[in-house]
């Protein structure tokens, strides 16, 4: 079963144990949900930690006895529509009917757990933008050149009126040891990491102070060399991001040094959820396709 998150932001949530500190293990149930807008609803992954000392076997610790609903809210919080979800084993859940993400848009996550137990999340879909200079944009660039990738987008609006927070991923097309950038080849090689690790790979939280307002009122975003993991096609998603997902992302960087986290290291992260733990998060994004050429010899 693919993970979403491995093909949406890059980061691994779902984990085998928790390093909380405690005096005796708890078990927690793990959600992972992603709403992006203007994007068909969702499918829903639901397990369950087990104790470190315990080998961390996915099958075992899903969940799929679970009552799932997720629901677009009206501005008071009542419930404008309802959208059930069926099990498709594996602790996967699916829609059972159509519909697409609402932006700006406030959608809560409930689940009844066999035993009587609940999870509950909230989250608010940031607001759709779109790639202004799409049409001048290169198609090749020399990694880390003179010329960097560098997209002016529209904003994305948020109901609290907080600045935008974005997170580049870029998806390599063809991930092969040969088309390693140096930085990765050394984690590769040194490291024994496998190549997935990093064919969909992200760059930290993008805000304010690290993009440039224009005169018409959008914002030019620099990608980052360091996001880009091999040369050859790479398709850039600009994700902006709900607080959810900034909570979650910032935190586990604080926590851990950086944005990978393999499965068993769950840190102390700040969640969201209610009677659970993982995330229930939105965005909206725009995607663009490049080609990074080697730099020459």
């Amino acid at each position: 079963m693919n993970r979403i998150l491995l093909f949406v932001i890059g980061v691994t949530v779902l984990a085998g144990c928790e390093f909380y500190e405690q005096d005796e293990y708890r078990e927690y149930y793990v959600v992972e949900a992603y709403l992006v807008a203007y994007d068909p609803l969702p499918d829903i992954i639901l397990s369950k930690t087990v104790p470190i000392e315990e080998e961390y076997v996915y099958s075992d610790a899903s969940v799929n006895d679970a009552s799932v609903e997720v629901r677009l809210l009206n501005a008071d919080s009542t419930i404008n529509e309802r959208y059930t979800y069926g099990s498709g084993g594996e602790g996967l859940y699916y829609p059972t009917e159509s519909a697409a993400v609402q932006e700006k848009q406030l959608y809560q996550l409930y689940v009844t757990l066999p035993g009587g137990d609940s999870i509950e999340a909230k989250t608010y879909v940031p607001g759709d933008f779109e790639t202004v200079n799409r049409q001048e944009l290169p198609d090749q660039y020399r990694y880390r050149g003179d010329k960097q990738i560098e997209i002016t987008t529209t904003r994305s609006e948020y109901h609290t009126g907080r600045q935008a927070y974005y997170v580049f991923t870029v998806n390599a097309e063809k991930p092969d040891s040969t088309n390693l950038t140096p930085f990765y080849a050394d984690l590769v090689g040194e490291q024994e990491r496998s190549l997935q690790n990093y064919s969909v790979h992200s760059s930290g939280i993008i805000n304010e102070g690290n993009y440039s307002p224009t005169p018409e009122g959008n914002i030019t975003l620099k990608v980052p060399w360091l996001s880009i993991a091999f040369y050859g096609h790479n398709e850039v998603v600009t994700n902006a991001i709900d607080d959810n997902m900034y909570d979650f992302l910032r935190s586990q960087e604080t926590q851990t040094g950086g944005f990978s986290l393999s499965p068993g290291e769950i840190q102390n992260i700040r969640y969201n959820i209610n009677g659970g733990i993982g995330i229930f998060g939105s965005m909206a994004r725009d995607k663009n396709r490049f080609e990074v050429l080697r730099p020459p010899r």
